[in-house]
């Protein structure tokens, strides 16, 4: 099923806008830049998750709190990194940062989302009748 208009040109309207100000943060520079562009690092996987996991018009309830919370997870991850800028931390003998960047960017939010699909693949996945639709549209009986 393909978007609605209004949700085609929300969405475009979206990235256009996040286009401009990822730009205009690379252009100006300056402590406020790294923010926008650290949000913008933090967010746009679980908009993607969004785009992505439309059926039918609507956002599952359960890609929702996926994508949320994936957003929200990266948010702290890229918050924690900030923090440790200019420190000396160590945690079990590596740098805290490559710790925080390899577990809170890259380990858990792999693991987080890898969960989330493996429990709602039986509900949100492929089903008999997806495959059945498919095999139609392969053989030119759809829609006649």
């Amino acid at each position: 099923m393909t978007p609605s208009r209004p949700a085609r040109r929300t969405a475009a309207a979206a990235a256009v806008l996040a286009a401009v100000v990822v730009t205009a943060a690379l252009v100006a520079g300056g402590a406020w830049a790294e923010g926008v562009l650290a949000a913008a690092a933090a967010f746009a996987p679980g908009a993607l998750i969004a785009l992505g996991a439309r059926r039918g018009g609507r956002l599952p309830t359960a890609a929702r709190w996926t994508a949320l919370a994936l957003s929200l997870v990266l948010a702290a991850a890229f918050a924690v990194l900030f923090a440790l800028r200019g420190t000396a931390s160590w945690i079990a003998g590596w740098p805290a940062s490559l710790v925080v960047l390899l577990g809170g960017v890259w380990l858990l939010p792999l693991a987080f989302v890898g969960l989330a699909y493996a429990l709602g693949f039986a509900q949100h996945g492929v089903t008999a009748a997806d495959l059945e639709r498919l095999r139609r549209l392969r053989t030119g009986t759809e829609g006649r």
